[in-house]
């Protein structure tokens, strides 16, 4: 009787301290709304899933989540590094360079906005450099052109 006590505290105990943080959904990042038509639901549902596979991306540092979302020029601005408008190919190779400069340890969203023609998404990029973690936030615009959203500029600082 008092083992099985016992056992519920300390069960009890974990699930208040660890629940909210081990259960940290990635998509907190992401309020979900209420539209008026599925027409609008569907396109912030890309929207979504966009920034999804851009996040993916930066997980994984793999440029190939992010590159089908390249506008035919993006705005750069990487942290002491390339700052100005790129073309396509230009944009795939400079954050692939990115990534082996700086090998991605773990990256999550923090939050989001989005209108009509535009979205927003902010998260926080950690890597490994020199036997240490540090932290860049990054920030990715996207531009809905031609019923499809696309990357309009991606800053890291």
């Amino acid at each position: 009787m008092k083992l099985r006590l016992l056992y519920i505290i300390l069960i009890s105990f974990f699930v208040i301290t660890l629940g909210p943080n081990y259960t940290y959904s990635q998509e907190s990042w992401w309020k979900d709304k209420k539209y008026k038509t599925e027409e609008k639901q569907k396109k912030f549902e890309n929207c979504k899933h966009v920034f999804i596979s851009i996040g993916d991306g930066l997980m994984y540092g793999n440029v190939t989540y992010i590159s089908p979302f390249f506008q035919n020029e993006i705005y750069l601005g990487l942290q002491n590094s390339e700052k100005g408008y790129y073309n396509r190919e230009q944009s795939g190779y400079i954050i692939e360079n990115f990534f082996s400069t700086y090998p991605v340890s773990s990256f999550k969203w923090k939050n989001s906005s989005r209108s009509e023609r535009f979205a927003f998404a902010l998260g926080k990029y950690k890597y490994k450099k020199g036997g240490f973690i540090s932290t860049f936030t990054i920030s990715v615009s996207l531009k809905y052109i031609n019923d499809l959203w696309m990357i309009d500029q991606v800053i890291v600082n």
